[in-house]
């Protein structure tokens, strides 16, 4: 049986990202189904950032390390993966040695780095790769988007098999499906950057300068990133500090430094965080009536009338179809679309029976999104007693991008 390697075009590839990196977003319970849509927003301002990343260090050490795990030989991919893992332990030790306890949040693996060294499989289920590789995908320091495992294996093959040829930068970009797993094609970029994977020798998870740059260089390079509101909070240099607060405090403190069109898909986004937490208050109102709480029911429901006048502008039909309409051509599923417009227009119309209205498509949606034996609102009697989470708005991973623009930042003045 003859094996080969299927090279998808660019479009395919972004795709394919998108839906892993959409299974790997992990926040509270979607009771609404409305994940789609915050991860259409957060894709566009924010492309590669994950909720699970901690620490911006990991984009610039992992390709090293598979650049590392292709110098060895294996018999499988299975092997690779294991090589993978033991590299990923030794890393996790090296960062903790070199690392303040005071600072050393975010390195993954750390709180079974003990058990680990002595059995791998008691590292973390899941590890630096799993949580970064769509980052590293979508900023081009891994070139592919294919089986990771199974590539280091056929170029681990190729490099111990092959002797090596010599082509220019040029020929080595136009070289076709034949090509690519030869010896010449090169998966990973490490940016020049130099570790050693031993288990002792300290590393810092600060950045350095020369990692910081290639970092902020690959994102603002990126076929994905570059036009987006990463990138050019990097390439501009903007301020971020007040920022830290909220996702809302964004609009007032950049208005005069970012683009019209990145200005309008902030406002857009802003403007469906919003919406979604009103529709989060008449959830929790038919919960608490369901459940017979009538205290905690109304004061759901005075949080909701007094919310939807203040924000009534940025829910008029117009204006909320309009941050809709702005995203939904990217889900593959528009049930979330017709959801928020229908609710939408009944909020625009206030009337009991709409309101009545708007609870059933509510409770209708659960229903659809989690199945009928796993929603609460259809199944009150399980959960009488039970504290519902409290309505959040959606930040769109700004805590996250926070936290690592800022580590950029700092390692851009280290020496």
């Amino acid at each position: 049986m003859k094996l080969g390697f299927i090279n998808f075009s660019t479009e395919e590839q972004l795709k394919m990202h998108q839906v892993m990196q959409a299974i790997q977003e992990h926040q509270a319970i979607d009771e609404l189904g409305l994940g789609r849509i915050r991860d259409a927003f957060s894709n566009k301002l924010f492309p590669g950032i994950s909720t699970l990343h901690n620490r911006a260090k990991y984009y610039a050490i992992l390709p090293s390390l598979f650049l590392e795990a292709e110098k060895g030989t294996y018999k499988s991919a299975n092997e690779v993966r294991a090589k993978v893992l033991n590299l990923e332990i030794k890393l996790t030790r090296q960062l903790l040695r070199g690392t303040e306890p005071a600072n050393n949040w975010g390195i993954t693996g750390s709180s079974v780095i003990d058990a680990a060294e002595a059995e791998n499989s008691k590292y973390v289920k899941y590890d630096p790769v799993y949580i970064y590789y769509g980052a590293l995908v979508s900023y081009g320091m891994i070139l592919t988007n294919s089986n990771i495992y199974s590539l280091i294996y056929e170029k681990s093959k190729t490099i111990h098999k092959q002797p090596k040829k010599y082509i220019s930068q040029d020929e080595e970009k136009e070289m076709g499906d034949a090509n690519q797993l030869s010896g010449n094609y090169q998966l990973f970029d490490g940016g020049g950057l130099s570790y050693t994977f031993d288990g002792y020798t300290p590393i810092n998870i600060d950045l350095t300068s020369d990692e910081a740059k290639f970092i902020k260089d690959k994102i603002i390079a990126s076929s994905i990133a570059k036009d987006s509101f990463l990138a050019t909070i990097l390439r501009d240099n903007y301020p971020i500090g007040l920022a830290q607060k909220s996702y809302f405090d964004l609009g007032d403190q950049w208005k005069k430094y970012i683009t019209d069109e990145h200005f309008m898909i902030y406002t857009l986004s802003a403007r469906f965080s919003k919406f979604q937490y009103l529709l989060r208050l008449v959830y929790n109102y038919v919960f608490y009536t369901r459940t017979d709480r009538t205290e905690e029911a109304e004061k759901e429901f005075e949080r909701y009338e007094q919310l939807k006048e203040e924000w009534k502008s940025d829910f008029s039909e117009e204006n909320l179809f309009q941050a809709l309409d702005f995203v939904g051509y990217t889900l593959q599923d528009n049930g979330s679309i017709k959801f928020c417009k229908e609710a939408c227009s009944l909020i625009n119309n206030p009337t009991d029976e709409n309101f009545i209205r708007l609870q059933e498509i509510i409770v209708n949606r659960e229903k659809q999104t989690k199945g009928s034996s796993r929603s609460k609102l259809a199944n009150p009697n399980k959960y009488k007693g039970i504290d519902r989470i409290e309505a959040y708005f959606f930040d769109y991973r700004w805590g996250t991008v926070y936290n690592i623009i800022t580590e950029i930042k700092k390692g851009l003045l280290n020496g």
